[in-house]
């Protein structure tokens, strides 16, 4: 016997949904998750939770829709319907396949916390220290820029603070200011400088009264892990910054390393202008640029003649002295090597703690007079006092690499790109360290990211230019010759073109690399020489140039002038086939180098 009409339509799919109240049900489920959502907006953003809970929460909400309406279709109907054992399965696979799904998100967003010896695989995430942290500059809310100098100095002593501790890994100064102004994520800003933890904060100062607010971020999870504010009157300046830096640096010793606060000394000034003249000069330094090194020496100078015990100000004249020679002509190496000394001793006269004036003692001593045992001692000692020092990381991984550690003095520089990740000069200086250990491809990734952010910096420019040639893609390194070349000036776009022509059979080569041998010493610092090419550039490009006569004469008489750069010029392994010739041997022996590939190579040759 057929249905009746009445009979097929309460058994028709749509009446049984609203017999059922599936639909009912499914609205209302709808309509309660979005309030929860809402109101969970509103909580995570009160308190600042971590943004993985509103995905977590909005993940399981539409996990639970299904199972809401499989539950309203046995049980809508007073629960007249009987789940039969096949059903009961079903229900059964839909929680488990949830549960599943929900596992492997709740996993995919969970912050990994790093292991130690924990080996970083291809396309992972960078592993981070977990005691690491890199402090902002705080924000100067006062609404004046002359108290600038204030915030920036709040920052710079909680910085000397934290670095002192050895547990603990600091973003240098280099790096972490150059997020100044930039409204950036705390989570980005952590992952471009390698670190775990954030400490931010902003400077209010008005009239008499000075309010200091500072937070401490985990950014591997979103959390604030503490805050503080501090209002102080305005009776002395400097003792307050002091106190509030000391009173930070302790309590982050605290939350960080589980550590009680010590009371590490703060050398400074109480001297407004000395302490603005000395962040100036610190700023300028770090360019590694001629004009801007001797704006440095001007600023440390005057901040040291508003204030002579400034002995932070010392430190700072000592070690832009001891870079000098490598960027300028216009002071012989001698001269800038006594001028450094003589700041370095009144640095440690005032200070012996701060790690400055061995930073430049040890510069002077392996650049300038070869005594590199005794530079290493010195920067080793500069490491001590400032653990977190990415400079004396740098400076001593390439004098390791000059006598002859090639291994470690790439580790040493590998943790200073690790403290400062965006310095310029310690990119350029471990892309050169492992072109030198005949890596190019490995220099050119070290330098690349630094394009990014510093597009017109020829320190790295240079770098990736000659690892390209000496990789024999003349192709990829052409544009970065002739970037260079337009940032030198100086007609120096006409050295690249005829370098290329007689590369390429275009050119005469033998009228190129005379011309190359017969440059005047140091001519690459002098924007008028119409030289681009420095001691470590023209050896290499005579030995590509297939000249290994004139490479040779070039070194002997380089070695005997003032050879800044021609040590790592001849570490290349460009110049191997006249590596053992008696002259070559005799240029490493007056540079005081250790050869680390002539043992193994002359050896060879009998």
């Amino acid at each position: 016997m057929s249905d009746t009409p009445t009979e097929r339509e309460e058994d028709s799919p749509w009446a049984k949904l609203r017999r059922r109240k599936v639909v009912q049900w499914g609205v209302l489920y709808a309509a309660g998750a979005w309030g929860f959502l809402q109101g969970l907006e509103y909580v995570t953003d009160t308190f600042q939770w971590p943004g993985q809970i509103q995905q977590l929460a909005t993940l399981a909400l539409l996990i639970g829709l299904p199972i809401v309406l499989v539950t309203a279709w046995y049980h809508g109907d007073q629960g007249r319907q009987r789940v039969s054992a096949a059903e009961l399965i079903i229900i059964t696979l839909l929680f488990l396949v949830g549960g599943g799904i929900f596992w492997r998100y709740d996993r995919a967003n969970e912050a990994p916390s790093p292991a130690a010896g924990s080996r970083e695989q291809p396309g992972a995430p960078v592993a981070v220290a977990e005691k690491s942290i890199a402090v902002l500059p705080f924000v100067n809310m006062s609404g004046d820029a002359e108290n600038e100098y204030f915030s920036d100095g709040i920052s710079e002593e909680i910085l000397n603070v934290l670095a002192r501790v050895p547990e603990l890994s600091v973003a240098a100064r280099t790096s972490s200011f150059q997020f100044k102004g930039e409204k950036r994520d705390v989570a980005e800003i952590a992952t471009q400088l390698k670190v775990r933890m954030v400490l931010e904060g902003s400077v209010r100062k008005q009239a008499e009264r000075v309010r200091v607010t500072a937070q401490l971020i985990d950014a591997g999870t979103g959390f604030h892990l503490w805050s503080e504010t501090y209002d102080r009157e305005l009776k002395d300046i400097f003792a307050i910054q002091d106190e509030i830096a000391r009173a930070i640096g302790n309590e982050l010793k605290v939350r960080v390393l589980g550590q009680g606060g010590g009371t590490a000394a703060v050398s400074g000034t109480t001297n407004v202008e000395a302490h603005d003249l000395y962040l100036r000069g610190l700023a300028q330094w770090q360019t590694r640029e001629e004009n801007a090194l001797f704006a440095a020496i001007d600023a440390f100078e005057r901040a040291i003649a508003a204030d002579p015990g400034f002995s932070q100000a010392w430190g700072g004249l000592a070690i832009t002295y001891a870079v000098l020679p490598a960027y300028s002509n216009r002071l012989t190496p001698g001269e800038t090597a006594a001028r450094s000394l003589d700041a370095s001793q009144r640095a440690l006269a005032l200070d012996p703690t701060q790690p400055e004036p061995y930073l430049a003692m040890g510069s002077v001593a392996g650049a300038s007079s070869g005594r590199r045992e005794t530079g290493a001692a010195l920067l080793r000692r500069a490491i001590e006092l400032r653990p977190s020092s990415a400079t004396a990381h740098q400076w001593l991984g390439t004098i390791l690499v000059e006598m002859g550690e090639l291994e470690a003095g790439i580790a040493s520089l590998r943790r200073a790109a690790e403290l400062d990740p965006r310095s310029l000069i310690v990119a350029s200086n471990l892309a050169s360290m492992l072109s030198i250990a005949g890596r190019d491809e490995e220099a050119i990734a070290a330098c690349t990211p630094t394009l990014g952010y510093a597009p017109d910096s020829i320190l790295c420019i240079g770098v990736i230019a000659l690892s390209q040639l000496i990789l024999g893609d003349r192709e990829r390194a052409r544009p970065f010759y002739d970037r260079w070349a337009a940032i030198w000036g100086g007609g120096t776009d006409q050295q690249v073109a005829e370098l290329f022509a007689a590369l390429e059979g275009r050119g005469d080569r033998k009228a190129f690399a005379g011309r190359l041998v017969a440059l005047p010493e140091r001519s690459w610092r002098d924007p008028g020489s119409g030289n681009l090419f420095s001691d470590l550039d023209v050896p290499v490009l005579l030995m590509l140039l297939g000249e290994p006569g004139l490479a040779l004469d070039y070194v002997d008489r380089a070695s005997r002038g003032n050879p800044i750069d021609l040590a790592w010029g001849v570490l290349m392994p460009s110049v191997d086939p006249i590596r053992c010739e008696p002259r070559f041997v005799a240029a490493v022996e007056r540079m005081h180098l250790v050869d680390h590939r002539a043992a193994r190579l002359c050896a060879a040759q009998g």
